[in-house]
């Protein structure tokens, strides 16, 4: 094994008692501006000032765990906010916060994230969609916040638009108001759903739960090349339903996929009910979902963490990151987690818009690949009106006819068209089967366990990784040993770096996660 160490020691600041301070004076009012600057280029100028007035890391992380936040206001009712996202398109969020909000308390924080997110144009009435949502109504009757971002198509939940949009959100709620770090969830039903199972596959430290009403855990692989691994559900629990004649997702076809991801260490409660893919069918769960959320807040310190990733970009789960990953032959014990689906389900390819009122169905936006949809040539902006010798007034007239058609029959679809009626035919795809999890990319994974300030680590095709320490994990006045595949790679004491504190504190707005240094390991 050939591998070099870096410990990341920009700024070495003295150990010094939380009560006698070795700072100047002023380092509080500059901390104080750091933690309010939004995100922006005086970050960097402002932590130097901190750094400057040399105060012990003891005493800003008490200052950091102890920020006062002014009062809110509204509180009780939704507000409308907006967003701009790194596609530089403004887009709306909504915000609720429950009417006994206490600004010297820490509140949990549900992040609620809506179905139907690859359509075309976002909700024209987010107000009004969140007033009816029922996760929003749960989470004021439980006195948590709760935040709604809206997606659409290139901005959805498992592009790279949509994922740092919610991150964001996170880190700016966090900003605002009083957040419990160990009790953020996130929640949604059909694409909410899915998404819950994908960022729980690729980006869980800020969650404690994840709540997936009839979601797929495939869709961010299939439909957006997301290197997703059963395996790393092991980091957070999850809320997961299916029902029995859902038409997009029923029990039987998603049953195998929970078995797997179980066999492969998921921890996942599962539920079948009777209904179909409508919230009321799941409705009745809610008072059990409360219960499960409030019964896992988050455990921000787990004394083992299997992760596994098949890109950097998603490699960091708790406190420890995967920064490379090899093309080694992996290890003996690491095997991939898939199960094959039969694919019967008639599929159009495309995203209907769902706030058409008109008669007929409204085609909002097509679904990259291979779909009748684009076979037959189909438009964004079609109305169909009839399928075959069915009359489309509305979507479940659309859903009721491929109730009567079979995977390979020939079909035709009659659209409205520049004012016009045209006539589009073609056939459906044959039956045939799909592994849930596209594998494109190698993976590496990593089975880590901390104890006695001993970090053990099996890896496999782990290029590097980092260990991030925290002093309620490490204690800093012992070395700290790692090992890698049974040899020692790192026994030496960890000084904590007052600059990195400041900088990962701001990148995760997270009090709980204080992290003083990283170890960085490389293995090859």
């Amino acid at each position: 094994m050939h591998l070099s160490i870096t410990l990341l020691l920009a700024v070495v600041v003295t150990f010094s008692g939380v009560g006698g301070s070795s700072a100047e004076a002023g380092w509080e009012e500059a901390l104080d501006a750091l933690v309010a600057a939004p995100d922006d280029a005086n970050r960097a100028s402002l932590i130097a000032d901190v750094v400057d007035h040399a105060p012990s890391w003891q005493e800003v992380a008490t200052r950091l765990r102890s920020t006062t936040f002014p009062p809110a206001d509204p509180v009780g009712q939704a507000v409308l906010r907006t967003t701009v996202c790194i596609d530089t398109v403004e887009r709306p969020r909504v915000l609720q916060i429950p009417p006994d909000y206490d600004p010297s308390v820490p509140t949990p924080l549900l992040v609620v994230l809506h179905g139907g997110v690859g359509t075309a144009e976002i909700y024209d009435d987010p107000l009004g969609s969140v007033s009816e949502n029922e996760f929003g109504a749960l989470a004021l009757e439980r006195g948590w916040i709760s935040v709604f971002p809206f997606g659409q198509a290139g901005a959805t939940w498992f592009d790279e638009v949509g994922m740092t949009n919610i991150r964001n959100l996170v880190r700016t709620v966090k900003r605002e108001l009083n957040v419990d770090d160990d009790r953020v969830w996130m929640a949604g039903f059909s694409d909410g759903a899915s998404a819950g199972f994908a960022h729980a596959m690729l980006a869980p430290s800020d969650y404690a739960a994840f709540v997936a009403l009839n979601g797929h855990m495939g869709v961010a692989s299939l439909d957006f090349d997301s290197p997703t691994y059963a395996p790393s559900m092991s980091a957070t629990p999850i809320f997961a339903t299916t029902t029995f004649d859902d038409w997009l997702y029923p029990s039987h076809k998603m049953r195998p996929t929970i078995e797997m991801a179980r066999e492969a260490g998921a921890d996942i409660y599962y539920r079948e009910l009777p209904g179909e893919h409508d919230f009321d069918d799941v409705r009745d769960e809610l008072p059990g979902i409360a219960r499960f959320l409030e019964r896992h807040p988050r455990d921000p310190f787990p004394s083992r963490i299997v992760w596994e990733a098949g890109s950097a970009d998603f490699g960091e789960c708790r406190w420890l990151a995967i920064d490379r990953i090899t093309i080694d032959e992996p290890a003996p014990w690491h095997g991939d987690h898939n199960v094959v689906l039969t694919d019967d389900r008639v599929t159009i390819g495309f995203q209907p818009d769902y706030e058409f009122e008109g008669q007929g169905v409204l085609v909002g936006v097509l679904s990259d690949g291979d779909y009748p949809a684009r076979n037959i040539g189909l438009r964004a902006g079609d109305v169909i009106v009839k399928a075959d010798a069915a009359r489309l007034d509305s979507l479940p007239d659309l859903n009721d006819w491929k109730g009567t058609v079979e995977r390979g029959d020939a079909f035709e679809m009659t659209v409205l068209r520049d004012g016009g009626e045209i006539v589009l035919r073609g056939k459906l795809p044959e039956v045939a089967g799909y592994f849930i999890f596209k594998r494109d990319v190698p993976s590496a994974m990593v089975r880590a366990d901390f104890a006695a300030n001993r970090l053990e680590v099996a890896a496999s095709r782990v290029g590097s990784f980092r260990f991030l320490v925290h002093p309620d994990m490490v204690v800093l006045d012992q070395n700290l040993i790692i090992t890698v595949n049974g040899e020692v790679v790192f026994d030496e004491l960890v000084k904590p770096d007052l600059q990195f504190m400041l900088k990962s504190y701001l990148a995760n707005r997270d009090r709980k996660l204080l992290y003083v240094a990283e170890v960085v390991i490389e293995l090859h």
